[in-house]
């Protein structure tokens, strides 16, 4: 899997999927659909905003997508939920996409901010581990997603960061935040923004 992490508040998440726009047409979808209800798909970062999903998702983003150049072979899967909980979620699957997760305040530290990330699978982790037939994997356009990904890594990690923290990005509202008195959680502990961990 190719993964970065970094430290985002909600406003440097909203800014990154802006990019992830701008960059290139995409499809992106909240990751799990609500108890019951179909999934929601979002053109804009406008439109998560206006959306309840921040709020069903505990106060984060949590969405999955895919840059059309890249693959045009994503699904939306239905599974069945005990029925003392619901009927159904649906989920979006499929070897060309990425995940973005926001971390959150974490409730057995202090409410420190969480990492956020961004991942997808790498052409090799595919054939080697993902769950796909060789066909799906190969229908994906591998060079232009290293390219759009690899783009977006730089963008974070030159242009949207602040600080960082163990080679982690802090993102510019992150850092704010953390200049008024916010924490941030990475093992092994709590860290303040006088923290000799946390770099400029």
């Amino acid at each position: 899997m190719a993964q970065l992490d970094f430290y985002a508040n909600s406003s440097d998440i909203i800014e990154v999927i802006d990019y992830m726009f701008d960059l290139s047409p995409m499809k992106l979808f909240e990751a799990y659909s609500r108890k019951d209800h179909e999934i929601r798909e979002f053109k804009s970062s406008k439109d998560i905003l206006e959306s309840s999903h921040i709020e069903d998702n505990h106060g984060g983003v949590f969405v999955r997508g895919w840059w059309e150049s890249v693959t045009s072979k994503p699904h939306i899967k239905k599974f069945g939920l005990n029925p003392s909980v619901g009927e159904f979620r649906e989920s979006v699957e499929g070897v060309g996409t990425f995940q973005l997760l926001q971390g959150r305040p974490h409730d057995l530290a202090d409410n420190a901010l969480k990492l956020s990330s961004f991942t997808h699978w790498t052409e090799k982790g595919a054939f080697q581990r993902a769950n796909y037939s060789d066909e799906e994997v190969c229908e994906v356009n591998w060079k232009e997603f290293k390219s759009l990904s690899g783009k977006l890594h730089r963008h974070i990690r030159n242009s949207l960061f602040q600080a960082k923290l163990f080679k982690r990005p802090i993102l510019k509202g992150a850092h704010l935040d953390l200049e008024n008195g916010g924490t941030l959680f990475g093992q092994p502990g709590v860290y303040t923004i006088g923290s000799k961990e946390i770099e400029s």
